[in-house]
């Protein structure tokens, strides 16, 4: 598989990936109010960062919970790693909306193309 085609799949998996990965940490953590973002760099297939919101409190869990993602993401063929000087943009979930639809939550995927 060529690079453009790495960066192609990257671009609608990574959002979804998210998504699903969110929905499934939230049905395993009912009592925290979670949600995912991630950062990603120009031109690579991975993220950069990955970002756990509403378990700030609870140090031990939130590293808990992001080993779990980290591992979940990378069996799914998504890596993180931070390049140091590279410019980043942001990722967002894919999010179910009321009555089954799914939802772009803002991804500034399309800008790559720009």
């Amino acid at each position: 598989m060529s690079i453009d085609q790495d960066l192609a799949r990257a671009r609608t998996q990574r959002p979804r990936l998210l998504g699903e990965l969110e929905t499934l940490l939230r049905a395993r953590n009912p009592d925290l109010d979670l949600f995912v973002s991630a950062l990603a760099h120009y031109g690579e297939p991975g993220l950069a960062q990955l970002h756990l919101h509403g378990v700030d409190s609870d140090r031990e869990r939130r590293s808990r919970l992001l080993k779990y993602a980290t591992a979940w993401l990378l069996e799914r063929g998504i890596s993180i790693e931070l390049q140091e000087g590279r410019d980043l943009y942001d990722i967002r979930p894919w999010r179910e909306a009321r009555w089954g639809r799914t939802q772009d939550m803002g991804s500034l995927d399309e800008l790559d193309e720009i």
